[in-house]
């Protein structure tokens, strides 16, 4: 494992059996994947794509039939007690695991006793949770009389008292409104941001991964197709960004001098206008406006597409073969 790797899987195998016959399903087939310390990672897929079944493996709670794998450096057949001391999840829905019959703050003091915090740090550490993820006016309230969304946020503050440098999301937005799903996205990235912890989500939605995440990887029955940055996965798939401009009075050397610059893949000249592919048109987008103007091109409308993960998505899963 790399000094700055905290998960490395190899070839990681994992089949069920079906009941009333003797064939088995492949849940996960030769799966490999590192994870970089304090980074957010989406595994992305739809249902049954093989997402929770590989991030209980990875958290210690699930035997893989073949291959091998480490968490934070401890081997996920021999350690696997070890790296479920050391790493939080916070399942699907937020209910698993909260009590009904204690408040918020009384869950969170149950669970502290079950993670054998010291006692002298029980009741600091539950405060700073509860101020942390907003929940302070909560504390004497029943979870099943907050909003799904806070149950949600009791749930993360429940898996972060013992501060473990790894934290598995399973689904962490499903079933909550827009409203929710945002407070849960937002804590994410504080998470991530305060306490340097290293962020495993799964998800189905594709806008959620690429606001959250450093790098995705895209799973499909089983298999990973694809894993890089959000970036790299469009400049494999050739998914640029494009800006169409309407205008006139463009000539060769200025066609030419587009079309020198390092970050601009084609720019292609009609009777409407120009039509140019790039990479990162938001960080370049006023730099070429500039060359154009400079260069006496009459601009008399914009626009622009930018591609986004669902489109990689989409292709991915179309092409079938890992990238």
């Amino acid at each position: 494992m790399a000094i700055d790797e905290v998960i490395s899987m190899r070839n990681i195998t994992k089949s069920y059996k079906i009941k009333k016959n003797k064939e088995r399903f492949l849940a996960l087939d030769a799966v490999s994947l590192s994870i970089k310390r304090g980074e957010i990672f989406g595994l992305l897929g739809s249902n049954g794509a093989g997402k929770t079944t590989f991030i209980k493996i990875m958290a210690g709670l699930l035997a893989a039939n073949g291959g091998s794998g480490s968490v934070l450096g401890y081997d996920i057949y021999r350690q696997h007690q070890t790296i479920r001391s050391l790493v939080s999840l916070v399942a699907p829905t937020a209910d698993i695991g909260t009590d009904n019959n204690l408040t918020v703050r009384q869950n969170l003091e149950f669970w502290a006793v079950v993670y054998d915090l010291e006692k002298s740090q029980r009741q600091e550490r539950i405060n700073e949770m509860l101020d942390f993820l907003n929940l302070r006016q909560y504390e004497q309230y029943w979870p099943m009389s907050i909003s799904a969304g806070n149950r949600q946020k009791l749930a993360i503050a429940r898996s972060l008292l013992v501060n473990n440098p790894i934290l598995f999301l399973d689904e962490p937005t499903v079933k909550l409104d827009e409203a929710g799903a945002e407070a849960v996205r937002d804590l994410v990235k504080k998470i991530n941001q305060e306490f340097g912890t290293t962020v495993i989500l799964t998800t189905h939605y594709l806008f959620e991964a690429e606001q959250l995440c450093q790098r995705v990887a895209i799973m499909h029955q089983g298999k990973i197709l694809s894993c890089d940055t959000v970036e790299n996965l469009r400049h494999n798939l050739q998914k640029y960004d494009e800006l169409s401009v309407n205008c006139k009075n463009v000539k060769i050397p200025t066609l030419k001098m587009l079309q020198s610059l390092p970050y601009v893949i084609s720019s292609q000249h009609s009777e409407s206008g120009l039509n140019i592919q790039t990479q990162d048109l938001r960080g370049h987008f006023i730099e070429i406006l500039k060359l154009l103007r400079q260069q006496g091109v009459s601009i008399s409308g914009l626009s622009t597409n930018e591609p986004t993960l669902q489109d990689i998505f989409v292709e991915t899963l179309a092409s079938g073969e890992a990238l």
